[in-house]
């Protein structure tokens, strides 16, 4: 998406992606492996060192994973989906019931919205099941230059409480 995010946005300097997931695996910045969600208990503390570290120089960056709204950003996007579209795409991946139930319930009770309204100055939430690649980006390149805040865009939980049983 941010290939995309740059070749949309001629007129701002590019982003820079950094994928969160992939730089605490390769690092080691984790504080133990959770068996049971097939996923690793990030060290907070250790992230940010190497963060600061290794890109105090660049601007505009992009952190894309699943723990990224509780990073410092002067500017958090939040991705939404439709609780059955993720159930889906998430067996689909082979993933355990433990982590796709974790997953529903987590997009059905808003946390990452929630945790990036707690973390970050300004938060714009996207609603993004049925928009194209493309829009989705338009919208985020408007969204920054217009420095938009935008949130309450979806309320899964009276739709798909069900799932969450």
């Amino acid at each position: 998406m941010v290939d995309e995010l740059n070749k949309n946005n001629k007129n701002s300097p590019s982003y820079n992606y950094i994928d969160i997931t992939q730089i605490v695996k390769d690092n080691n910045l984790y504080i133990e492996k959770d068996i049971s969600m097939d996923s690793f208990v990030v060290d907070f503390s250790e992230l940010r060192k190497y963060l600061k570290k290794e890109y105090t120089n660049n601007s505009n960056i992009v952190l894309d994973g699943h723990v990224s709204h509780l990073l410092d950003a002067d500017y958090t996007i939040v991705l939404r989906c439709n609780p059955e579209i993720i159930l889906e795409r998430l067996k689909n991946r082979k993933y355990s019931s433990n982590k796709i139930k974790e997953n529903i319930e987590a997009e059905c009770l808003d946390v990452c919205l929630i945790e990036s309204l707690d973390n970050s100055p300004k938060v714009y939430e996207i609603d993004t099941t049925n928009g194209a690649p493309i829009d989705i980006v338009n919208e985020i390149i408007n969204a920054i230059e217009n420095n938009l805040v935008k949130k309450g865009v979806v309320d899964w939980l009276n739709d798909y409480f069900y799932m969450l049983k």
